[in-house]
């Protein structure tokens, strides 16, 4: 399986927009140098999240981005679909009638089928269990962020 580099680049995204100090914004430009990006793939990624509501923009020549709702409102799930989508991760064509060479009404619900949506259920329960607050207190207890939040003063307007 494999998600585009969006999913990942929106987490931090929002991880970054929740160091700001209230009424303060950065600009995508900023964004996309700190996390070594393109600037267009990520103008793209956040707008995704600004239409799902995750970040406001705040337009002009001074404006920018910042957080629209608080970290434990959002998990990694709903970071997901706002970037790769609402369908399914794993599209069965069912092949299973193919396979047999039978009518589809001649089979029973096809076994690889079921276990890609197995997989499915399991990996959205996973993703909805994990929280950006929670990933917010799991970096501030492992790394320094000092340089992050040095850098913000520096950038955000």
């Amino acid at each position: 399986m494999k998600i585009s580099s969006s999913w990942e680049q929106s987490i931090y995204v929002l991880l970054i927009l929740s160091r700001l100090p209230k009424g303060k914004s950065v600009n995508s430009l900023a964004l996309s140098e700190r996390l070594n990006v393109s600037h267009s793939y990520l103008k793209k990624t956040i707008k995704s999240l600004v239409k799902e509501g995750f970040v406001k923009s705040i337009p002009g020549k001074s404006g920018g981005f910042s957080l629209a709702m608080p970290l434990n409102e959002i998990d990694f799930y709903k970071v997901f679909q706002a970037v790769e989508g609402r369908g399914k991760v794993f599209a069965s064509q069912h092949l299973l009638a193919e396979f047999l060479d039978k009518d589809q009404s001649e089979i029973e619900p096809c076994a690889v089928s079921a276990a890609m949506d197995n997989i499915e259920n399991s990996l959205k329960k996973t993703m909805q269990a994990i929280t950006l607050d929670q990933m917010v207190k799991e970096i501030q207890e492992k790394y320094d962020t000092s340089d992050l939040d040095q850098w913000l003063k520096q950038v955000a307007h």
